[in-house]
């Protein structure tokens, strides 16, 4: 990580300019030399520091934030466009999602710059699964900067409902028909079938992958939290599965992540996915603070 910190110093240090205000976005997008082609590969050490990543994708215009989301998520233009695609065939995503990009890379309303084209609310709300952007943010890039907790782009009849089993197993079956580095992202909802006590259906983003994928989760209500239900989950996986929990990206819930992988030769590797988040690991912590407050306890009191 040190190295990696060595080796985008110059592009964090005009970020933290950029949140700060010293710099403002014109300035920072000539300086970075943003351009379509560009790979955003600082932001991955972002995704540690939550505040400074959602202040910064804040600070941005729609098409850098969707470079930002292309680069937490290693996707490349093939890739979003043929994932674009399978999610849906109602505008033409093959010249569509190249062109929304380098459409909304500027704020500049000067028509050279913009050329003003429209584009389907089905391709924001496509995007915004896609990428894991509230859709607030990929409709308007002069939003204020607020936590959300709507998930209008989940809110569609498109949307298929699945129990957690039926979407675990189509699932491996997209996984097995995957080649190389081909990617499908789904959004779909998940049944509460008594498994988390405080929701309704589960709105959740699908991305799957040659021999693994996530089954990421929004839990709306933390309360829902609950590790014999989580292990209930993972019992009908069959397979080897690593659970994370994460704060849900410029979101004011968290996420329950489910990485499961077919072949275990690969380590994946996923950048916004962390040992510190396994679940075990958690329950670890919590364990230990628990332990800590209480002998504190002890003592006060003898």
């Amino acid at each position: 990580m040190l190295k990696l910190i060595e080796l985008y110093a110059d592009y964090l240090i005009m970020i933290g300019k950029l949140i700060k205000g010293e710099i403002d976005f014109e300035t920072y997008f000539k300086r970075r030399g943003i351009n379509p082609k560009v790979k955003l590969t600082e932001v991955k050490i972002l995704i540690n520091e939550p505040i400074m990543f959602n202040l910064y994708f804040s600070k941005v215009s729609i098409g850098v934030r969707c470079m930002i989301m292309k680069a937490v998520f290693d996707l490349n233009n093939r890739q979003i466009v043929d994932i674009s695609y399978s999610m849906s065939k109602t505008y033409n995503s093959k010249t569509t999602i190249g062109d929304f990009i380098t459409d909304h890379l500027v704020n500049s309303t000067d028509i050279n710059l913009n050329k003003k084209r429209t584009y389907s609310i089905e391709l924001y709300y496509d995007l915004s699964i896609m990428l894991d952007i509230p859709f607030r943010y990929i409709a308007d890039a002069d939003t204020n900067y607020k936590m959300v907790g709507n998930f209008d782009e989940y809110d569609r009849d498109k949307i298929k409902l699945y129990t957690f089993e039926q979407l675990v197993n189509e699932s491996f079956i997209e996984s097995k028909n995957i080649i190389g580095d081909d990617r499908k992202v789904l959004g779909v909802k998940i049944k509460n079938e008594n498994f988390f006590s405080f929701e309704l259906d589960l709105k959740t983003r699908v991305d799957i992958r040659d021999r693994y994928f996530t089954i990421e989760i929004h839990i709306e209500n933390e309360s829902s939290l609950d590790y014999s239900k989580i292990l209930k989950l993972k019992s009908l996986i069959k397979v080897h599965c690593k659970i994370y929990i994460r704060n849900a990206f410029l979101r004011e819930n968290k996420k329950l992540i489910f990485l499961v992988i077919l072949d275990d030769s690969i380590k994946p590797n996923i950048s916004y996915l962390r040992d510190d988040q396994l679940v075990d690991n958690l329950l670890l912590m919590d364990d230990t603070l628990s332990k800590y407050e209480n002998s504190l306890i002890n003592k006060k009191i003898f």
